[in-house]
């Protein structure tokens, strides 16, 4: 049986072998990596969440309040593979699709984690951001109507004689906001924390090392 990994496909030369074998494996040579690049690997590489719960037994785990984590022979299965990849995988011969052992092993560590806060994780790890609601805004309020322009806001007026000229604004910024941007980040800072922490508890050869954002950007 031949496991191909989609991150360790075979090169031609000894270097692009090399290469292709660190992208597998981004901890090494140093022994260690930091949580966020960690999860970003596992989830947006390695496509850990499209191959860990697939078909009728991540539905059936998922009714009787488990964690799925195994994948299912169903036509179900089979389907939803279509759907993520674009075709029919040839169950028959001697190559299989697989997902790095390290990645199913964050996947777990992230079930651990509180519900909220891996949500974050993993939405961020998917795209490679992080939470910029806490940004301020160049401006904190907009005009609520633009002129025909689509630029200068639309000015309005209270009386005959062009008298008391206002435009009305929308405050896109205030406190409340703020609190909640802030509030999201921390959230998912202390999700990337709680993460590593999980995976400390796993042999996995490697150290992983905390988040290297700041866990308050804006003071």
């Amino acid at each position: 049986m031949v496991s191909i990994r989609r991150s360790e496909l075979a090169a031609t030369g000894a270097s692009a072998a090399v290469a292709a074998a660190r992208r597998a494996r981004p901890w090494e040579p140093a022994g260690r990596i930091e949580v966020e690049r960690l999860v970003h690997w596992a989830i947006a590489d390695q496509m850990v969440e499209r191959f860990a719960s697939v078909g009728l037994f991540a539905m059936e785990a998922e009714a009787a309040g488990f964690e799925a984590h195994g994948r299912s022979a169903c036509g179900v299965a089979r389907l939803i593979e279509i759907g993520n990849l674009g075709c029919a995988i040839d169950v028959s011969g001697p190559v299989r699709d697989a997902v790095h052992p390290v990645a199913y092993a964050v996947d777990r560590a992230l079930a651990a984690v509180d519900r909220k806060a891996a949500a974050l994780v993993r939405y961020h790890a998917r795209s490679g951001t992080r939470p910029t609601q806490w940004v301020p805004p160049e401006r904190f309020v907009r005009p609520a109507h633009y002129a025909a322009d689509g630029r200068s806001p639309q000015i309005e007026y209270q009386g005959p004689g062009r008298k008391g000229a206002f435009c009305s604004i929308i405050i896109v910024w205030d406190a409340a906001r703020q609190a909640f941007g802030r509030e999201t980040y921390l959230r998912w800072w202390d999700g990337l924390e709680a993460l590593a922490w999980e995976c400390s508890k796993m042999a996995l050869g490697f150290t992983v090392e905390g988040p290297a954002a700041p866990r308050e950007p804006w003071a």
